[in-house]
């Protein structure tokens, strides 16, 4: 197989490595159904390690931009309008760095919260708690919980009863659930999560905004630090190595 990406510089991520996938699915260089290379080739080809490699396939899969089929390798789906339509978005909003959309996701959900912990029907709120005890049994199952992880931010969203900020967040978390399986790479990173996610649904349930507000507020900026952390440890690795 040919060479088809460029190879990475040693000061970048593994965030380069899927948007150089994106960029040649949207070429057509590489359709759906077809078969991505090894991890041992990917790292020759983009000039990085196998553990850089590894991460971005992750993150592709946790999109579900390609699948791992157990003993034969990584595919792209072969769903075309699930991978366009994650494009098509990507591209919109394109021009925000990583860290505006973190921040928008801030604001956005500091306020989604505030809302919720005043609107939430007893339903919403059940429904909460019902996925917060899921993502407690998944906590040993980083692609598990990190699926109930976002159902839990998008059900927030739901129970703050403002389509308009239903709309906004859909494609901020869209365009950031690359940062979020990233973060989930530190080993004590779920059970933070699942503190910050019991604050956020005991203030819910006790119908306090500001506590509310507080609790996710403290556990966005967590995601920042930690995603930042690890961006940094990426950089020293990728250096040692290179």
């Amino acid at each position: 197989m040919e060479n088809q990406f460029d190879k990475i510089n040693k000061k970048t991520f593994s965030q380069l490595i899927i948007e150089q996938i994106k960029h040649r699915i949207l070429e057509g260089q590489l359709k759906p159904g077809d078969k991505l290379p090894s991890e041992r080739v990917l790292a020759e080809m983009f000039s990085v390690s196998r553990a850089t490699v590894r991460e971005a396939l992750r993150a592709l899969q946790y999109m579900e931009i390609i699948e791992v089929r157990q003993n034969d390798g990584a595919y792209l789906v072969n769903n075309v309008n699930l991978l366009y339509d994650h494009f098509k978005t990507s591209y919109l909003m394109k021009q925000f760095t990583f860290l505006e959309l973190l921040e928008a996701r801030k604001y956005l959900e500091v306020d989604i919260v505030t809302l919720a912990a005043e609107r939430a029907s007893p339903e919403q709120l059940q429904n909460l708690r019902e996925i917060y005890e899921r993502e407690n049994r998944a906590s040993d199952q980083r692609e598990d919980f990190q699926e109930a992880d976002v159902a839990f931010h998008m059900a927030l969203a739901e129970a703050c009863e403002n389509s308009f900020f239903i709309r906004m967040i859909q494609p901020v978390r869209q365009l950031l659930r690359e940062s979020n399986i990233e973060q989930y790479r530190k080993p004590s990173q779920i059970q933070v999560t699942l503190k910050h996610h019991g604050q956020i649904l005991k203030a819910l349930e006790a119908r306090d905004p500001v506590k509310a507000a507080l609790a996710m507020k403290e556990h966005l900026e967590n995601v920042v630090q930690t995603t930042s952390e690890l961006y940094k440890k990426d950089i020293v690795e990728d250096e040692q190595e290179l």
